[in-house]
Protein backbone atom coordinates (compact mmCIF):
# COMPACT_ATOMS: atom_id res chain seq x y z
CA UNK A 1 0.00 0.00 0.00
CA UNK A 2 1.27 3.49 -0.89
CA UNK A 3 0.57 6.16 1.70
CA UNK A 4 -0.33 9.58 0.27
CA UNK A 5 1.57 11.95 2.58
CA UNK A 6 0.26 15.02 0.75
CA UNK A 7 -3.33 13.94 1.41
CA UNK A 8 -2.44 13.20 5.01
CA UNK A 9 -1.11 16.72 5.50
CA UNK A 10 -4.14 18.18 3.72
CA UNK A 11 -6.59 16.31 5.97
CA UNK A 12 -4.76 17.42 9.08
CA UNK A 13 -5.70 21.04 8.39
CA UNK A 14 -9.33 20.24 9.17
CA UNK A 15 -8.69 19.21 12.78
CA UNK A 16 -5.45 20.95 13.76
CA UNK A 17 -7.01 22.11 17.01
CA UNK A 18 -7.42 18.46 18.08
CA UNK A 19 -3.89 17.34 17.27
CA UNK A 20 -0.81 18.32 19.30
CA UNK A 21 1.63 20.54 17.39
CA UNK A 22 4.46 18.05 17.86
CA UNK A 23 2.42 15.45 15.98
CA UNK A 24 1.31 17.81 13.22
CA UNK A 25 4.91 18.72 12.41
CA UNK A 26 6.03 15.08 12.02
CA UNK A 27 4.59 13.03 9.11
CA UNK A 28 5.37 9.72 10.82
CA UNK A 29 3.63 10.69 14.06
CA UNK A 30 0.69 12.19 12.17
CA UNK A 31 0.23 8.97 10.19
CA UNK A 32 0.41 6.90 13.38
CA UNK A 33 -2.02 9.24 15.15
CA UNK A 34 -4.73 8.69 12.53
CA UNK A 35 -4.13 4.98 11.95
CA UNK A 36 -4.05 4.14 15.65
CA UNK A 37 -7.35 5.99 16.12
CA UNK A 38 -8.87 4.16 13.16
CA UNK A 39 -7.70 0.69 14.21
CA UNK A 40 -7.79 0.83 18.01
CA UNK A 41 -10.23 3.73 18.41
CA UNK A 42 -8.02 5.61 20.88
CA UNK A 43 -6.42 9.04 20.75
CA UNK A 44 -2.75 8.78 21.56
CA UNK A 45 -0.42 11.38 23.05
CA UNK A 46 2.91 12.50 21.59
CA UNK A 47 5.11 10.53 23.99
CA UNK A 48 3.42 7.19 23.22
CA UNK A 49 3.55 7.86 19.46
CA UNK A 50 7.25 8.71 19.64
CA UNK A 51 7.86 5.37 21.39
CA UNK A 52 5.72 3.60 18.80
CA UNK A 53 7.60 5.25 15.95
CA UNK A 54 10.93 4.10 17.37
CA UNK A 55 9.58 0.55 17.72
CA UNK A 56 8.35 0.44 14.10
CA UNK A 57 11.64 1.87 12.80
CA UNK A 58 13.48 -0.94 14.58
CA UNK A 59 11.06 -3.52 13.19
CA UNK A 60 11.29 -2.46 9.54
CA UNK A 61 14.81 -0.96 9.54
CA UNK A 62 13.71 2.27 7.90
CA UNK A 63 11.93 5.53 8.62
CA UNK A 64 8.38 6.40 7.66
CA UNK A 65 9.55 8.64 4.80
CA UNK A 66 11.75 5.86 3.43
CA UNK A 67 9.19 3.10 3.71
CA UNK A 68 5.60 4.16 4.60
CA UNK A 69 4.26 0.82 3.31
CA UNK A 70 6.12 -1.02 6.06
CA UNK A 71 4.37 1.13 8.66
CA UNK A 72 1.01 0.32 7.12
CA UNK A 73 1.82 -3.40 7.08
CA UNK A 74 2.74 -3.46 10.77
CA UNK A 75 -0.41 -1.58 11.75
CA UNK A 76 -2.70 -3.89 9.78
CA UNK A 77 -1.09 -7.14 10.92
CA UNK A 78 -3.37 -8.79 13.49
CA UNK A 79 -0.40 -10.18 15.41
CA UNK A 80 1.60 -6.96 15.39
CA UNK A 81 -1.25 -4.70 16.44
CA UNK A 82 -1.48 -6.63 19.70
CA UNK A 83 2.25 -6.00 20.25
CA UNK A 84 1.86 -2.35 19.33
CA UNK A 85 -1.00 -1.91 21.79
CA UNK A 86 1.42 -2.67 24.64
CA UNK A 87 3.26 0.54 23.83
CA UNK A 88 0.08 2.64 23.75
CA UNK A 89 -2.01 1.36 26.66
CA UNK A 90 -1.61 1.81 30.39
CA UNK A 91 -2.54 -1.32 32.36
CA UNK A 92 -3.62 0.29 35.64
CA UNK A 93 -5.69 -2.22 37.59
CA UNK A 94 -5.95 -4.02 40.91
CA UNK A 95 -8.30 -6.36 42.74
CA UNK A 96 -11.78 -5.00 43.56
CA UNK A 97 -11.01 -1.61 42.07
CA UNK A 98 -14.00 0.77 42.44
CA UNK A 99 -15.50 -1.64 44.94
CA UNK A 100 -18.98 -0.08 44.86
CA UNK A 101 -19.66 -1.99 41.63
CA UNK A 102 -18.92 -5.27 43.37
CA UNK A 103 -21.18 -4.27 46.26
CA UNK A 104 -23.97 -3.67 43.77
CA UNK A 105 -23.31 -6.94 41.95
CA UNK A 106 -23.60 -8.78 45.26
CA UNK A 107 -26.92 -7.02 45.97
CA UNK A 108 -28.30 -7.93 42.54
CA UNK A 109 -27.26 -11.57 42.59
CA UNK A 110 -30.50 -12.98 44.13
CA UNK A 111 -32.48 -11.53 41.21
CA UNK A 112 -29.90 -12.20 38.51
CA UNK A 113 -29.78 -15.92 39.24
CA UNK A 114 -33.53 -16.22 38.63
CA UNK A 115 -32.67 -16.18 34.94
CA UNK A 116 -32.48 -19.96 35.25
CA UNK A 117 -29.24 -20.59 33.36
CA UNK A 118 -25.53 -19.85 33.88
CA UNK A 119 -24.85 -16.11 34.00
CA UNK A 120 -22.87 -14.90 30.99
CA UNK A 121 -20.36 -12.23 32.05
CA UNK A 122 -17.76 -10.30 30.07
CA UNK A 123 -14.82 -8.18 31.21
CA UNK A 124 -13.80 -5.98 28.27
CA UNK A 125 -10.39 -4.28 28.31
CA UNK A 126 -9.53 -6.43 31.33
CA UNK A 127 -5.83 -5.52 31.43
CA UNK A 128 -3.90 -8.07 33.54
CA UNK A 129 -7.02 -9.81 34.82
CA UNK A 130 -7.65 -8.46 38.33
CA UNK A 131 -11.20 -7.39 37.52
CA UNK A 132 -12.24 -10.75 36.05
CA UNK A 133 -10.75 -12.67 38.95
CA UNK A 134 -12.43 -10.31 41.43
CA UNK A 135 -15.84 -11.07 39.89
CA UNK A 136 -15.14 -14.82 39.89
CA UNK A 137 -14.08 -14.67 43.57
CA UNK A 138 -17.20 -12.73 44.52
CA UNK A 139 -19.54 -15.12 42.72
CA UNK A 140 -17.81 -18.22 44.05
CA UNK A 141 -18.00 -16.83 47.58
CA UNK A 142 -21.77 -16.33 47.39
CA UNK A 143 -22.25 -19.67 45.68
CA UNK A 144 -20.59 -21.31 48.67
CA UNK A 145 -22.87 -19.27 50.94
CA UNK A 146 -25.86 -21.09 49.52
CA UNK A 147 -26.94 -19.29 46.32
CA UNK A 148 -27.66 -21.89 43.65
CA UNK A 149 -26.31 -20.69 40.30
CA UNK A 150 -23.52 -21.07 37.77
CA UNK A 151 -21.61 -18.58 35.66
CA UNK A 152 -18.98 -18.12 32.97
CA UNK A 153 -16.63 -15.16 32.51
CA UNK A 154 -15.02 -14.08 29.24
CA UNK A 155 -12.22 -11.54 29.59
CA UNK A 156 -10.20 -9.88 26.88
CA UNK A 157 -7.75 -7.08 26.22
CA UNK A 158 -6.00 -5.76 23.13
CA UNK A 159 -2.64 -6.25 24.85
CA UNK A 160 -1.25 -9.76 24.37
CA UNK A 161 1.26 -9.28 27.20
CA UNK A 162 -1.50 -8.31 29.61
CA UNK A 163 -3.52 -11.39 28.72
CA UNK A 164 -0.49 -13.59 29.23
CA UNK A 165 -0.02 -12.07 32.71
CA UNK A 166 -3.70 -12.70 33.46
CA UNK A 167 -3.43 -16.35 32.43
CA UNK A 168 -0.37 -16.82 34.66
CA UNK A 169 -2.45 -15.47 37.58
CA UNK A 170 0.57 -14.32 39.61
CA UNK A 171 0.40 -10.85 41.15
CA UNK A 172 2.57 -8.55 43.24
CA UNK A 173 1.56 -6.49 46.25
CA UNK A 174 0.84 -3.61 43.84
CA UNK A 175 -2.34 -5.43 42.80
CA UNK A 176 -3.73 -5.09 46.33
CA UNK A 177 -4.77 -1.51 47.03
CA UNK A 178 -6.65 0.31 49.76
CA UNK A 179 -9.62 0.83 47.42
CA UNK A 180 -10.29 -2.91 47.54
CA UNK A 181 -9.36 -3.51 51.18
CA UNK A 182 -13.00 -4.05 52.25
CA UNK A 183 -12.88 -7.28 50.24
CA UNK A 184 -9.88 -8.67 52.09
CA UNK A 185 -12.03 -11.45 53.58
CA UNK A 186 -12.53 -12.76 50.03
CA UNK A 187 -8.99 -12.13 48.79
CA UNK A 188 -7.54 -14.07 51.71
CA UNK A 189 -9.57 -17.09 50.60
CA UNK A 190 -8.65 -17.04 46.92
CA UNK A 191 -5.06 -15.66 46.82
CA UNK A 192 -2.24 -17.97 47.87
CA UNK A 193 1.03 -16.25 49.00
CA UNK A 194 4.16 -17.39 47.13
CA UNK A 195 7.20 -15.41 48.24
CA UNK A 196 6.67 -11.80 47.20
CA UNK A 197 3.76 -12.75 44.94
CA UNK A 198 0.19 -14.01 45.19
CA UNK A 199 -1.33 -16.77 43.04
CA UNK A 200 -5.04 -17.02 42.21
CA UNK A 201 -6.46 -20.39 43.24
CA UNK A 202 -7.13 -22.96 40.51
CA UNK A 203 -10.92 -23.11 40.98
CA UNK A 204 -11.15 -19.38 40.20
CA UNK A 205 -8.73 -19.54 37.29
CA UNK A 206 -10.86 -22.24 35.65
CA UNK A 207 -13.89 -19.91 35.65
CA UNK A 208 -12.32 -17.23 33.44
CA UNK A 209 -11.52 -17.52 29.73
CA UNK A 210 -8.89 -14.96 28.68
CA UNK A 211 -8.15 -13.97 25.08
CA UNK A 212 -6.81 -11.05 23.02
CA UNK A 213 -9.39 -8.95 21.22
CA UNK A 214 -9.99 -5.40 19.98
CA UNK A 215 -13.29 -3.92 21.22
CA UNK A 216 -13.56 -1.91 17.98
CA UNK A 217 -14.30 -5.22 16.20
CA UNK A 218 -17.36 -5.84 18.36
CA UNK A 219 -18.15 -8.99 20.34
CA UNK A 220 -19.20 -12.37 19.01
CA UNK A 221 -21.78 -13.34 21.65
CA UNK A 222 -24.21 -11.81 24.12
CA UNK A 223 -23.88 -11.35 27.85
CA UNK A 224 -26.01 -10.65 30.89
CA UNK A 225 -23.34 -8.39 32.39
CA UNK A 226 -20.46 -6.48 30.79
CA UNK A 227 -17.74 -4.66 32.70
CA UNK A 228 -15.96 -2.03 30.59
CA UNK A 229 -14.51 0.28 33.18
CA UNK A 230 -12.04 3.15 32.89
CA UNK A 231 -11.33 2.52 29.21
CA UNK A 232 -13.97 4.57 27.37
CA UNK A 233 -12.15 7.79 28.27
CA UNK A 234 -9.21 6.78 26.04
CA UNK A 235 -11.34 6.57 22.91
CA UNK A 236 -11.84 9.49 20.56
CA UNK A 237 -15.30 11.01 20.68
CA UNK A 238 -16.27 9.65 17.26
CA UNK A 239 -15.25 6.12 18.27
CA UNK A 240 -17.04 6.12 21.63
CA UNK A 241 -20.36 5.77 19.84
CA UNK A 242 -19.05 2.73 17.94
CA UNK A 243 -17.78 1.16 21.15
CA UNK A 244 -21.10 1.74 22.93
CA UNK A 245 -22.93 0.27 19.93
CA UNK A 246 -20.75 -2.84 20.16
CA UNK A 247 -21.34 -3.13 23.91
CA UNK A 248 -25.12 -2.65 23.73
CA UNK A 249 -25.36 -5.03 20.78
CA UNK A 250 -23.63 -7.68 22.91
CA UNK A 251 -25.96 -7.37 25.90
CA UNK A 252 -29.07 -9.49 26.29
CA UNK A 253 -32.22 -7.45 26.64
CA UNK A 254 -32.18 -5.88 30.15
CA UNK A 255 -28.49 -6.82 30.47
CA UNK A 256 -26.27 -4.64 32.66
CA UNK A 257 -23.25 -2.52 31.71
CA UNK A 258 -20.76 -1.20 34.25
CA UNK A 259 -18.50 1.69 33.22
CA UNK A 260 -15.91 3.51 35.29
CA UNK A 261 -17.28 5.89 37.91
CA UNK A 262 -15.81 8.90 36.09
CA UNK A 263 -17.19 7.79 32.69
CA UNK A 264 -20.90 7.43 33.44
CA UNK A 265 -21.90 11.07 32.94
CA UNK A 266 -20.51 11.17 29.38
CA UNK A 267 -22.68 8.31 28.05
CA UNK A 268 -25.81 8.94 26.00
CA UNK A 269 -27.03 5.95 24.00
CA UNK A 270 -30.58 5.12 22.84
CA UNK A 271 -30.46 1.53 24.12
CA UNK A 272 -28.66 2.16 27.41
CA UNK A 273 -30.70 3.57 30.29
CA UNK A 274 -28.86 5.05 33.25
CA UNK A 275 -29.84 3.26 36.47
CA UNK A 276 -29.09 4.21 40.07
CA UNK A 277 -29.02 1.99 43.13
CA UNK A 278 -27.22 2.33 46.48
CA UNK A 279 -25.43 5.48 45.24
CA UNK A 280 -24.04 3.59 42.24
CA UNK A 281 -24.73 4.39 38.58
CA UNK A 282 -24.78 1.72 35.90
CA UNK A 283 -26.62 1.04 32.64
CA UNK A 284 -29.33 -1.36 31.53
CA UNK A 285 -30.07 -2.27 27.94
CA UNK A 286 -33.60 -1.58 26.75
CA UNK A 287 -35.37 -2.22 23.48
CA UNK A 288 -37.29 -5.09 21.94
CA UNK A 289 -37.05 -8.34 23.92
CA UNK A 290 -34.81 -11.22 22.97
CA UNK A 291 -37.31 -14.07 23.22
CA UNK A 292 -34.72 -16.79 23.77
CA UNK A 293 -32.78 -14.99 26.49
CA UNK A 294 -34.96 -12.67 28.53
CA UNK A 295 -33.55 -11.74 31.93
CA UNK A 296 -35.64 -10.83 34.96
CA UNK A 297 -35.53 -7.19 35.98
CA UNK A 298 -33.67 -5.98 39.05
CA UNK A 299 -35.86 -5.12 42.08
CA UNK A 300 -35.32 -1.36 41.80
CA UNK A 301 -35.99 -1.29 38.06
CA UNK A 302 -39.57 -1.05 36.90
CA UNK A 303 -40.06 -2.29 33.36
CA UNK A 304 -43.23 -2.20 31.32
CA UNK A 305 -44.12 -5.57 29.83
CA UNK A 306 -43.76 -5.60 26.07
CA UNK A 307 -46.62 -7.12 24.07
CA UNK A 308 -45.18 -9.57 21.60
CA UNK A 309 -47.86 -8.90 19.02
CA UNK A 310 -48.06 -5.19 18.06
CA UNK A 311 -51.42 -3.65 17.29
CA UNK A 312 -52.27 -0.71 15.08
CA UNK A 313 -51.70 1.72 17.92
CA UNK A 314 -48.41 0.09 18.93
CA UNK A 315 -46.24 -0.10 15.84
CA UNK A 316 -42.44 0.24 15.81
CA UNK A 317 -41.20 3.82 15.85
CA UNK A 318 -40.18 3.56 12.20
CA UNK A 319 -43.87 3.11 11.25
CA UNK A 320 -45.25 5.89 13.41
CA UNK A 321 -45.43 9.55 12.56
CA UNK A 322 -43.07 11.34 14.93
CA UNK A 323 -45.27 14.15 16.20
CA UNK A 324 -42.93 15.74 18.71
CA UNK A 325 -40.41 16.98 16.14
CA UNK A 326 -41.37 20.19 14.39
CA UNK A 327 -41.76 19.83 10.62
CA UNK A 328 -40.92 16.10 10.69
CA UNK A 329 -42.51 14.48 7.65
CA UNK A 330 -43.91 10.96 7.69
CA UNK A 331 -42.36 8.07 5.75
CA UNK A 332 -44.45 4.92 5.40
CA UNK A 333 -43.05 1.59 4.29
CA UNK A 334 -46.39 0.47 2.85
CA UNK A 335 -46.62 3.64 0.76
CA UNK A 336 -43.07 3.18 -0.54
CA UNK A 337 -43.90 -0.39 -1.46
CA UNK A 338 -47.03 0.68 -3.37
CA UNK A 339 -45.09 3.34 -5.32
CA UNK A 340 -42.34 0.89 -6.30
CA UNK A 341 -44.82 -1.73 -7.51
CA UNK A 342 -45.68 0.52 -10.49
CA UNK A 343 -42.84 0.45 -13.06
CA UNK A 344 -40.35 0.04 -10.18
CA UNK A 345 -41.25 3.59 -9.17
CA UNK A 346 -39.84 5.17 -12.32
CA UNK A 347 -42.68 7.61 -12.96
CA UNK A 348 -42.76 8.73 -9.35
CA UNK A 349 -38.98 9.23 -9.30
CA UNK A 350 -38.93 11.45 -12.38
CA UNK A 351 -41.97 13.40 -11.17
CA UNK A 352 -40.21 14.03 -7.87
CA UNK A 353 -36.93 15.18 -9.45
CA UNK A 354 -38.86 17.43 -11.86
CA UNK A 355 -40.69 19.09 -8.96
CA UNK A 356 -37.41 19.33 -7.03
CA UNK A 357 -35.75 21.23 -9.87
CA UNK A 358 -38.71 23.61 -10.00
CA UNK A 359 -38.17 24.34 -6.30
CA UNK A 360 -41.56 23.19 -4.99
CA UNK A 361 -40.51 19.93 -3.34
CA UNK A 362 -42.17 20.80 -0.01
CA UNK A 363 -45.48 19.57 -1.44
CA UNK A 364 -44.17 15.99 -1.84
CA UNK A 365 -44.74 13.38 0.85
CA UNK A 366 -41.88 11.72 2.68
CA UNK A 367 -42.84 8.35 1.24
CA UNK A 368 -42.65 9.63 -2.34
CA UNK A 369 -39.23 11.13 -1.62
CA UNK A 370 -37.96 7.86 -0.15
CA UNK A 371 -39.35 5.81 -3.06
CA UNK A 372 -37.74 8.18 -5.57
CA UNK A 373 -34.35 7.99 -3.88
CA UNK A 374 -34.59 4.17 -3.87
CA UNK A 375 -35.33 4.13 -7.60
CA UNK A 376 -32.36 6.37 -8.40
CA UNK A 377 -30.08 4.30 -6.16
CA UNK A 378 -31.15 1.10 -7.92
CA UNK A 379 -30.47 2.68 -11.33
CA UNK A 380 -27.13 4.11 -10.13
CA UNK A 381 -28.22 7.71 -10.63
CA UNK A 382 -26.41 8.83 -7.50
CA UNK A 383 -26.63 12.53 -8.24
CA UNK A 384 -30.45 12.56 -8.21
CA UNK A 385 -30.55 10.16 -5.27
CA UNK A 386 -28.29 12.47 -3.27
CA UNK A 387 -30.36 15.56 -4.06
CA UNK A 388 -33.55 13.95 -2.78
CA UNK A 389 -31.88 12.36 0.23
CA UNK A 390 -30.38 15.63 1.38
CA UNK A 391 -33.83 17.22 1.43
CA UNK A 392 -35.41 14.18 3.05
CA UNK A 393 -32.75 14.12 5.77
CA UNK A 394 -33.65 17.68 6.76
CA UNK A 395 -37.27 16.66 7.29
CA UNK A 396 -37.05 13.10 8.59
CA UNK A 397 -34.64 11.40 11.00
CA UNK A 398 -36.25 7.94 10.91
CA UNK A 399 -34.87 4.49 10.21
CA UNK A 400 -35.75 4.47 6.50
CA UNK A 401 -33.90 7.71 5.81
CA UNK A 402 -30.80 6.51 7.66
CA UNK A 403 -30.87 3.22 5.74
CA UNK A 404 -31.19 5.00 2.38
CA UNK A 405 -28.13 7.11 3.11
CA UNK A 406 -26.32 3.89 3.93
CA UNK A 407 -27.46 2.51 0.56
CA UNK A 408 -26.13 5.63 -1.14
CA UNK A 409 -22.63 4.83 0.14
CA UNK A 410 -22.97 1.04 -0.16
CA UNK A 411 -23.79 1.13 -3.88
CA UNK A 412 -20.66 3.23 -4.41
CA UNK A 413 -18.58 0.68 -2.43
CA UNK A 414 -17.91 3.11 0.42
CA UNK A 415 -18.62 0.44 2.99
CA UNK A 416 -17.12 2.15 6.02
CA UNK A 417 -19.43 5.16 5.61
CA UNK A 418 -22.38 2.90 4.77
CA UNK A 419 -21.99 0.77 7.89
CA UNK A 420 -22.37 3.80 10.18
CA UNK A 421 -25.82 4.54 8.74
CA UNK A 422 -26.86 0.89 8.77
CA UNK A 423 -25.89 0.69 12.44
CA UNK A 424 -28.00 3.77 13.18
CA UNK A 425 -30.95 2.17 11.39
CA UNK A 426 -30.54 -1.13 13.25
CA UNK A 427 -30.48 0.70 16.59
CA UNK A 428 -33.58 2.68 15.75
CA UNK A 429 -35.61 -0.40 14.80
CA UNK A 430 -34.77 -4.00 15.74
CA UNK A 431 -37.42 -5.20 13.28
CA UNK A 432 -35.72 -3.56 10.30
CA UNK A 433 -33.87 -6.60 8.96
CA UNK A 434 -32.50 -4.94 5.73
CA UNK A 435 -30.05 -2.95 7.89
CA UNK A 436 -28.85 -6.12 9.62
CA UNK A 437 -28.53 -7.85 6.25
CA UNK A 438 -26.30 -5.10 4.88
CA UNK A 439 -24.15 -5.12 8.04
CA UNK A 440 -23.67 -8.87 7.63
CA UNK A 441 -22.69 -8.40 3.98
CA UNK A 442 -20.10 -5.78 4.92
CA UNK A 443 -18.71 -8.08 7.64
CA UNK A 444 -18.05 -10.90 5.14
CA UNK A 445 -14.52 -9.66 4.42
CA UNK A 446 -13.52 -9.67 8.09
CA UNK A 447 -13.28 -12.08 10.97
CA UNK A 448 -15.27 -15.27 10.25
CA UNK A 449 -16.66 -15.53 13.78
CA UNK A 450 -17.88 -11.92 13.69
CA UNK A 451 -19.37 -12.52 10.22
CA UNK A 452 -21.33 -15.53 11.47
CA UNK A 453 -22.53 -13.54 14.47
CA UNK A 454 -23.84 -10.77 12.19
CA UNK A 455 -25.61 -13.36 10.04
CA UNK A 456 -27.34 -14.78 13.12
CA UNK A 457 -28.41 -11.28 14.19
CA UNK A 458 -29.96 -10.78 10.74
CA UNK A 459 -31.79 -14.10 10.87
CA UNK A 460 -33.05 -13.23 14.36
CA UNK A 461 -34.44 -9.91 13.07
CA UNK A 462 -36.07 -11.62 10.10
CA UNK A 463 -37.67 -14.26 12.33
CA UNK A 464 -39.00 -11.51 14.55
CA UNK A 465 -40.66 -9.79 11.58
CA UNK A 466 -42.08 -13.03 10.21
CA UNK A 467 -43.64 -13.69 13.61
CA UNK A 468 -45.04 -10.20 14.15
CA UNK A 469 -46.02 -9.00 10.69
CA UNK A 470 -49.66 -9.98 11.00
CA UNK A 471 -51.07 -6.70 9.69
CA UNK A 472 -48.63 -6.22 6.81
CA UNK A 473 -47.08 -3.10 8.31
CA UNK A 474 -43.54 -4.52 8.38
CA UNK A 475 -43.08 -5.26 4.66
CA UNK A 476 -39.49 -4.07 4.46
CA UNK A 477 -38.58 -6.14 1.40
CA UNK A 478 -39.11 -3.17 -0.92
CA UNK A 479 -35.75 -1.87 0.32
CA UNK A 480 -33.93 -4.93 -1.04
CA UNK A 481 -35.45 -5.50 -4.46
CA UNK A 482 -38.82 -6.84 -3.35
CA UNK A 483 -37.57 -10.31 -2.37
CA UNK A 484 -39.21 -11.77 0.72
CA UNK A 485 -37.41 -11.83 4.08
CA UNK A 486 -37.70 -15.61 4.05
CA UNK A 487 -35.67 -15.66 0.82
CA UNK A 488 -32.83 -13.72 2.45
CA UNK A 489 -33.05 -15.91 5.53
CA UNK A 490 -32.48 -19.03 3.40
CA UNK A 491 -29.46 -17.39 1.76
CA UNK A 492 -27.94 -16.59 5.16
CA UNK A 493 -28.61 -20.09 6.48
CA UNK A 494 -26.63 -21.48 3.53
CA UNK A 495 -23.73 -19.14 4.31
CA UNK A 496 -23.64 -20.45 7.86
CA UNK A 497 -23.59 -24.06 6.68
Amino acid sequence: MIVDITALEKNSKDIQSDVPLEILSNPALLFLYYRVEQILGIKTGSAALIDLNKYIERQCGSTFIQNPAAYEFLLTSREKIFDISNILTVNETYFFREGVHFDLLADLLPELIKIGRPLQICCAAVSIGCEAYSIAMLLDYYEKKGLDFDYTIDAFDVSADSIETAKNARYTLNSLRGDGSSWKFILDEYLTPDGDEYIVTQNIRRKVRFFTHNIMRGLDKQYDIIFFRNSLIYFSSKNRHSVLNNLSDSLFNNGLLFLGISETASVNHPLLVNRHSSDVFYFQKTGFPNFQNEIRVMPEIKRQKTNIKPNKQDKPESEREIRNVRDEIHVSCSEINALLETEDGKQNAFDVISIYEKGDISSISGSRLAAASLYFLNTQNYENADKILKYLEKRNSGVFTRFLRGEYYFHQEKTEEAEKYYLDASIKDRYFWPAFYRIAAISSDGNRTRYEYKIRKTIESIELVLKLNTDGSLNYECFLGGFSPDYFSRILEKKLS
